[in-house]
This record gives C-alpha cells, structure tokens and sequence, in this order.
C-alpha cells in the first residue's frame, strides 16, 4: 500500500512539473508574439543580464544659421554704367555782389574767382579745382586807394594771403564793371564764357570738369 502511495504521489508531482513547464512555454510563446522579444531562460541564482546600452542619437546637425551676407555694392542705374559726375560748384551771385573770374592753364587747370561785395566792403578770393574743390580761399577788405580815380582799391587780407604768388598782407586792385585786375593778371564779370574756356581746359588735361551752376 505505501508502494503504490508513493507511486501516486511521484504521478502527480511529474504531472504538476509537465503543466507548469507547458505554461511557462505558453506565456513565453504569447510574450514574444506581443513584443517580438525572445525572452532567454536564465539559470536559477544568475545575475539577471543587463540590457545592452543603446546609444543615444545625437540631434541632427542643424544648418548653420548665418545671416545672408549683406550685398554692399551699390546698385549702378542707367543700364548699369557707372557714371562718375564731377562735383557741383555754386557760383551764384546775391545782390550786391558781382563776381569776376579767370581760368589759368596750369598742368592741372584753375579757376580763378573774385566775388566782390560793394555793400559789404569786401572781397572774396578762391581758388577752384576742376573737380569744382576750393584750394585756396580768403576774404579782404576793400578801401579806395589814393589817386586811383574811383577804380583802384586796397585790398587787405583778412588773415593770410591766400594767393600764393603774393605774399603780402595788401594787394591793390583795379576794379571796372566787366574786368577786375591784380598786377597783370584780369578776371572778367563774363563768368559763363570764362568757365566754359575751364572746363575745356580741364578735359583737354584728361581730368573730370565738375558741373558749375550758376
């Protein structure tokens, strides 16, 4: 009778192992056909395996965000010619005054301008560039000169002489209407004819005439 007990009892452990190893086989088959992982035995009192390191994924690389280079050339109109045009010289005239220039053929041309101002008692001398730049410019002060019958004045400088050649603090000057004259050297009040003769000069010496308004 104990014989046939212990063969019970042996029966029903080795059937109690086959159902649970047929369940574990069961639930491992429905945890790889959920996840698709394949779930490994590990031996009894192994250190569980550790999940392999999975790399981060670096940020893509974003472009870089430079700022478009400023297009600094300047837009070129009239058919894209650059056109260089000489500087503008005002040699208008105010009331009471009258101006009276002379243009001297140096290496490099220029105008010589008296702007006399009968009201004010002054004159004021300049030299001009043919890009229409002052290179010299002075202010004096006009008297009447002795026996000079109304025409010929001293013209003091207010200042330094601006005329190169002279150097001294008065000039005299002989004053008409149409011609101002200082030594030998005669400006005349035909200011268009003689800035007309300029800037032919200038041209003529392979240099930019500036545009003269008067």
């Amino acid at each position: 009778m104990s014989t046939h007990m212990a063969d019970t009892t042996a029966g029903t452990e080795k059937t109690m192992t086959t159902k649970i190893t047929a369940a574990a086989a069961v639930l491992a088959l429905s945890a790889l056909a959920l996840t698709g992982c394949v779930v490994e035995n590990v031996p009894a009192g192994a250190q569980d395996p550790k999940p392999p390191a999975t790399s981060t994924p670096s940020a893509a690389p974003t472009k870089s965000e430079t700022p478009a280079e400023e297009d600094t050339s300047e837009s070129i109109e009239d058919g894209g010619q650059d056109e260089s045009k000489g500087e503008t010289v005002d040699m208008g005239v105010e009331a009471g005054q009258v101006q009276y220039v002379r243009a001297i053929q140096n290496f490099s041309p220029t105008l010589e301008r008296w702007l006399l101002d009968e009201e004010a008692g002054e004159v004021t001398y300049s030299i001009i560039n043919c890009l229409g730049q002052p290179e010299a410019e002075g202010v004096a002060t006009l008297e009447p000169a002795e026996g000079g019958e109304g025409t010929a004045y001293d013209a003091t400088w207010i200042g330094k002489s601006p005329i190169e050649s002279v150097a001294a603090k008065s000039v005299r000057l002989e004053i008409t209407d149409d011609t101002l004259t200082n030594f030998s050297d005669v400006a005349t009040s035909r200011t268009e004819i003689e800035v007309g003769n300029f800037s032919r000069m200038c041209v003529d010496a392979g240099e930019t005439a500036a545009d003269i308004v008067f």
